[in-house]
């Protein structure tokens, strides 16, 4: 249900030109919900795409991308974040990203830092910036090592770490 058609850039009147581009909105949705459903389907990354995310690599034009460290409480927030996120139509925002992650990592996380964790996943090509606007979208890639990385961590290092040590409960993070 479109409640406000301004929200995806579209004016008010009825006509044939706002008509299309609201079926746009439409069949963009639900062909991002059909490709969501798709990908649970899927098998996980390869070790090829697991290792060009967490190595620092560089991209197609040379630019340096840091490491996306699997274990690393700010990487794991930051993959429980954008998984959240994959369901905005509109994408999410460095706003956005940086009052969740506050809350994830139950500490102080600036704008300077989600700005720096915006440029790492894009060169990792695993969100994408829309086009004229500040906002981005998940990629299936993204989705597919973000998922890999949330649920691996959350139902399989954290409880066989705290089956080895009960102290460490109250230490980890809880599952996202």
């Amino acid at each position: 249900m479109i409640g406000n058609t301004r929200d995806f850039g579209i004016g008010r009147r009825v006509n044939a030109e706002n008509w299309h581009a609201l079926r746009a909105v439409g069949e963009h949705a639900n062909q991002r919900l059909c490709d969501a459903q798709a990908s649970d389907a899927q098998p996980a990354p390869d070790v090829v795409t697991l290792a060009e995310v967490t190595r620092p690599s560089e991209t197609k034009d040379g630019q340096h991308t840091p490491a996306l460290r699997f274990g690393d409480a700010r990487v794991m927030a930051l993959m429980a974040a954008i998984v959240g996120f994959c369901h905005l139509l509109a994408g999410f925002d460095n706003r956005t990203l940086t009052e969740l992650m506050g809350t994830l990592l139950d500490s102080p996380y600036t704008s300077r830092q989600a700005t720096y964790d915006l440029r790492r996943l894009r060169r990792k090509e695993l969100i994408e910036r829309q086009p004229h606007s500040h906002r981005y979208q998940l990629t299936a890639r993204g989705r597919q090592v973000a998922v890999l990385f949330a649920k691996t961590y959350g139902r399989v290092i954290a409880p066989g770490l705290i089956a080895f040590d009960p102290a460490l409960s109250s230490s980890l993070p809880s599952d996202p």
